[in-house]
């Protein structure tokens, strides 16, 4: 059974107003619609909690590597909040934390949920490592962005790419992601070279579970994508 891995931005899952449960029931949904094609290991990011307490402890925290573990937590407190609204799939029971724990969990569960791993290895990055690990082919990045751009889209000019090569994606991410806690690249530069090597096609696709599902039949989508 093929392995499809979704990394999804912590922002989609927690926000100002707290965890968006009708948006993880519709996951759900289309997780089960395709249980029978499919396995999926979901990876999640931080979301405004994070953002929150980095934004406002950096001043006085300068250890990067510490405000990446704050992070992580962060991020397995979204998996776990993930793992139990998906209590009816066949969902791994527990948030993975290592890539060891990962083999396991795929061969006897349908859908694994996991955060971050490592200091300084972003939930995308997760994600490539674990697609590679148990050989998916392609990885879908559902974010508030839906497409990469030539330079940071805040800036004027910036224009998306529907489609680029691994080594467009890889020279992006050398020039923009800066590699401390909440770069907001969309890929950052090690998930970046995960991709290359691993040959995985990443889909990118906003918080529209419509887009989502024609990224995951592989069909046109609005987002970008890298092969």
């Amino acid at each position: 059974m093929d392995v499809i891995c979704i990394s999804l931005s912590g922002s989609m899952i927690s926000g100002e107003k707290g965890v968006n449960v009708k948006f993880i029931k519709k996951l759900a949904d289309l997780f089960k619609k395709y249980s029978k094609d499919y396995k999926f290991i979901v990876t999640v990011g931080g979301g405004y909690s994070n953002r929150l307490y980095i934004d406002s402890t950096r001043s006085i925290i300068t250890n990067n590597s510490v405000l990446d573990q704050i992070g992580i937590a962060f991020t397995r407190i979204n998996a776990l909040v993930l793992k139990d609204l998906f209590s009816e799939l066949a969902v791994y029971p527990n948030v993975v934390t290592t890539m060891e724990e990962l083999k396991q969990a795929v061969s006897t569960s349908s859908v694994v949920v996991m955060g971050g791993l490592i200091p300084g290895i972003s939930t995308d990055a997760v994600s490539a490592l674990a697609c590679e690990a148990m050989n998916g082919k392609m990885l879908i990045n559902a974010s508030s962005i839906a497409y990469v751009y030539d330079k940071p889209p805040e800036q004027p000019g910036a224009k998306k790419l529907e489609r680029l090569t691994h080594q467009q994606m890889l020279e992006l991410a050398y020039k923009y992601d800066s590699r401390v806690a909440k770069s907001s690249f969309i890929f950052d530069l090690f998930a970046c070279r995960i991709a290359q090597r691993a040959n995985l096609e990443i889909r990118f696709v906003s918080d529209s579970i419509e887009d989502l599902e024609a990224a995951l039949q592989g069909k046109d989508h609005n987002g970008s994508t890298v092969k």
